[in-house]
């Protein structure tokens, strides 16, 4: 689904569990949490989302890029399989690494993506990520370092686009889980106070659920998701 001249959005409409994913057609085709590969339910993840991404005539080839806003496998599961097949390079926080390295172990012992690395090639850290366009210049994508729903958690802000990849720290009228290991309810806290401090955000695009677009709907969730869960 096609939301801009530069995003598009595939949110999953299965059953089971599986996360949202987002392609970003800039400097490079960015892909952000690539999901499951089969789900819980049996749902094969990766083969729609290649068949959506196919749809907008976006290829697994076509993608140089992946970044995982975190390390659990609704999000993360398939990132061996498109770099293998695409040549991109892999991209997560050093304190969501460990989620990945026991992510191998489960694929291999499942059949699924045997001999797939999930090795990142480089580790995220808060800052802005400047991506090379070929003619010059350079696309910014703003890292935001937000635990709270796992150490290493992460959002992306896009600052040309004034888009906001949130990831499973915030969704429409509720928050990411914290009694998962690494999480810790302090922590997603201030994570969403510091979300909820960024100027020019027109749409939010969450880890699960659908988007929120407009900077007063903005707003006003996350005064509704700081009341309801924070006090």
């Amino acid at each position: 689904m096609r939301l801009s001249d530069h995003f598009y959005a595939y949110f999953w409409q299965g059953y089971g569990n599986n996360c949202n994913s987002y392609i970003y057609r800039g400097a490079k085709t960015v892909l952000i949490d690539p999901g499951h590969i089969v789900n819980e339910a049996g749902e094969r993840c990766f083969d729609i989302l290649t068949r959506s991404m196919a749809a907008d005539g976006i290829r697994l080839e076509n993608i140089e890029l992946i970044l995982c806003t975190h390390g659990h496998p609704d999000h993360v599961e398939a990132a061996g399989l498109i770099r293998e097949r695409s040549g991109a390079r892999l991209a997560i926080h050093r304190e969501d690494a460990f989620f990945l390295e026991g992510l191998e172990q489960r694929l291999a012992a499942r059949g699924l993506a045997q001999k797939v690395s999930l090795t990142p090639d480089f580790y995220l850290q808060a800052g802005d990520l400047h991506i090379e366009q070929p003619e010059g210049g350079a696309d910014t994508i703003r890292v935001l370092h937000t635990p709270g729903h796992s150490p290493g958690a992460l959002c992306f802000y896009f600052p040309g686009e004034k888009v906001l990849v949130t990831g499973d720290t915030v969704f429409h009228s509720s928050i990411g889980r914290s009694d998962l290991p690494g999480g810790n309810l302090a922590a997603l806290e201030r994570s969403i106070a510091s979300l909820a401090r960024l100027e020019e955000v027109e749409l939010l695009l969450p880890g699960h659920m659908g988007p929120i677009q407009g900077a007063e709907n903005i707003r006003r969730n996350f005064e509704l998701v700081q009341r309801m869960f924070f006090g």
